[in-house]
């Protein structure tokens, strides 16, 4: 797999030393046909946002197709993600703190387990 596309994705297989296994990860955990839909979900949902007639359900939508997708996204993709779009993991979490996890609501601070 060539992953010269793929900065972020090729520096967490570095740090984890996988560059070998990239071939054998598993990146999507869809058949092609769902993911090519959840994907133009996706899209629209993303024009929708950007206009400034948002619908009501927009967030709705959003929400959604984070809980369908975010889970059946390999770690390593979702990082790539957020990097192309300039978002760290306390984004997301501030963006979906709304959203439930493990049965305890998102915070805007982060969870220290020590």
């Amino acid at each position: 797999m060539n992953l010269e596309n793929y900065p972020r994705t090729q520096e967490l297989l570095q740090i984890v030393n996988l560059e070998d296994k990239a071939d054998h990860i598993k990146w999507l955990f869809f058949n092609k046909e769902d993911a090519a839909v959840h994907l133009a979900k996706a899209y629209l949902v993303t024009l929708a946002s950007m206009s400034f007639n948002i619908l009501v359900k927009e967030k709705t939508w959003t929400d959604q197709l984070y809980i369908t997708i975010g889970p059946k996204l390999h770690s390593f993709a979702k990082e790539e993600a957020n990097a192309k779009m300039g978002y760290e993991t306390e984004d997301i979490i501030k963006l979906f703190k709304h959203i439930s996890f493990g049965g305890i609501k998102y915070t805007q601070q982060l969870i220290n387990f020590d």
